[in-house]
């Protein structure tokens, strides 16, 4: 019995230092141009021993997208959970968003780029939409209970937020963007989310 649990672990820690390099090498050359030879390479292991944890590229490729939705959501529930002022929340949030971003290459290229070969990628999109909106929400029912926000319809102010943060995700995290100031550039997008752009 305690063999199956060495077993067990040695298998998950197996599986994962996979997904690690996976992670590295779709990022570099895509998810196209990557081949199982490649990644079995830089494992050091034969492509069989691949097929023993995933069933073909598409799959492999899944379990990275999927390795990475979970790195930003434990990310964000961090700030979420934290006890902060909501302003403070919603500027933590959207700080943390960006930058885990920055550093989730396969996942937002998938979403950037449609990846026909991978049907999931849509479902993966939705489904982290939703919990988006759903964490946004979060704060801005805190800010209200808080009385620092004035908010009549929840659902279509944490669209909005969310809406505007997609809008920032390339601008802010790819390209010659990537060397902009996150702070300066988020702060300057929550005064106006916040406050608006009209003069008081």
């Amino acid at each position: 019995m305690h063999d199956l649990g060495k077993n067990g672990n040695k298998r998950d820690a197996n599986r994962e230092n996979i997904l690690k390099i996976a992670r590295e090498i779709f990022s570099k050359y895509g998810f196209k141009k990557t081949t199982l030879d490649d990644i079995a390479n830089a494992v050091r292991k034969g492509k069989s021993s691949l097929y023993y944890y995933f069933n073909s590229k598409e799959d492999l490729f899944q379990a990275v997208i999927m390795k990475e939705v979970e790195i930003l959501a434990h990310e964000l529930e961090i700030v979420i959970n934290r006890n902060t002022d909501p302003v403070d929340k919603l500027r933590d949030y959207i700080l943390t968003k960006l930058a885990t971003f920055r550093n989730l290459a396969n996942f937002y290229h998938a979403i950037e780029n449609d990846i026909t070969a991978v049907g999931f990628i849509d479902d993966v999109k939705m489904k982290y939409e939703q919990d988006e909106i759903r964490m946004i929400k979060r704060i801005l029912i805190e800010g209200v209970r808080k009385n620092e926000f004035e908010i009549y319809d929840f659902n279509l102010a944490a669209t909005g937020i969310t809406t505007a943060i997609k809008g920032l995700e390339m601008p802010l995290t790819a390209g010659h963007y990537g060397d902009v100031n996150l702070e300066r550039s988020v702060d300057v997008i929550l005064k106006i989310i916040c406050y608006g752009i009209m003069k008081r």
